[in-house]
C-alpha cells in the first residue's frame, strides 16, 4: 500500500488540535484528582492524540512495508529506526502505547498524580512526533 500523504496530513491535522485542546486545559493537581469531568476530558484527549500518533505510525511503517510491526510499541521503534522520526524520540515515546492502554483499560487505577507531573512531557514528546512527521512527509 503506497503511503498516502492526505491521510498522515489529515491525521497530523486532528493531532495538533487534540494537543491544543490539552495545552488550553488549565487545572490544578487537586482539581483533576477530585473532578471527574476534568478526569475525562485529560484521559480522552490524552488517549486520542496517542491513538492518531499511533495511526500515524502504522500507516507510514505499512505503506514502507518495514517488518516487524507487530505492535504499536514496535512501529514506533521502527519510525526511529528508518530515520523518519530521531530515535531518542522513538526510544522514549514507545511509552505512548503503555499510556494509551492504561488510559483506556486502567479506569480506576490511574495515577493522576503521575499524569500530571508526566502531562508537559507527554505533550512535548507528541508535538516532537507530529513534528517529525511533518518534516517526513516533506521531504518524500
Amino acid at each position: 500500500m503506497p503511503l498516502n500523504k492526505i491521510i498522515v496530513q489529515d491525521l497530523l491535522d486532528q493531532l495538533k488540535n487534540y494537543v491544543y485542546d490539552l495545552e488550553s486545559m488549565n487545572f490544578t493537581l487537586v482539581e483533576l484528582e477530585q473532578n471527574r469531568d476534568i478526569q475525562h476530558l485529560i484521559n480522552h484527549r490524552l488517549h486520542t492524540a496517542v491513538e492518531i500518533s499511533i495511526d500515524i505510525a502504522m500507516h507510514i511503517a505499512s505503506a514502507l512495508e518495514l517488518p516487524g510491526r507487530e505492535s504499536a510499541v514496535d512501529v514506533i521503534l521502527l519510525l526511529g529506526q528508518e530515520n523518519i522520526i530521531p530515535m531518542k524520540l522513538a526510544k522514549s515515546f514507545q511509552k505512548a502505547p503503555k499510556l494509551r492502554n492504561l488510559l483506556v483499560h486502567g479506569y480506576a487505577k490511574v495515577d493522576y498524580s503521575m499524569l500530571f507531573r508526566d502531562l508537559p512531557q507527554d505533550i512535548k514528546e507528541i508535538k516532537l512526533f507530529a513534528n517529525a512527521i511533518q518534516k517526513y512527509l516533506e521531504i518524500i
